[in-house]
């Protein structure tokens, strides 16, 4: 398996504790592992599926896939995956995405708007009829 997924042996015994705490605990645990030479989270990716597969009770094998090793969508290993990487890498998820906002005005934004383009003539009116 170690050699499937081209993971250091050496490296792979350094992390295991810090994976095991991850596992267990709600920790940043990014200093160990960047110390071990494991950065990014594609980096740790391999790691942590192997972590998983030792553990697991069910005949459930990783397999490569498009973006890696994985266990399947929805699977009960793939949700130990990611909530490990969740726990290591909490502190360097920046979302990205903006917050979204309507490009709709209001009624009131549209009447001052209206208002405004008034004449002084048309402004007098309107606020004489208003009184």
């Amino acid at each position: 398996m170690k050699l499937a997924t081209a993971i250091n042996p050496n490296t792979y015994r350094a992390i295991v504790p810090t994976l095991k705490l991850a596992d267990i605990e709600s920790a940043t645990l990014l200093d160990t592992l960047l110390a071990n030479g494991v950065g990014t989270r594609a980096e740790a990716r391999p790691y942590v599926v192997f972590y998983v597969s030792e553990l697991s009770t069910t005949t459930r094998k990783p397999y490569k896939g498009q973006r890696g090793w994985a266990f399947g969508h929805g699977t009960a290993e793939e949700r130990r995956v990611s909530r490990i990487l969740n726990n290591i890498f909490v502190d360097v998820q920046k979302d990205s995405k903006k917050p979204q906002t309507s490009k709709k005005k209001d009624a009131v934004t549209k009447l001052v708007e209206s208002y405004e383009k008034l004449t002084t003539a048309q402004k007098r009116r309107f606020l004489a009829s208003v009184q």
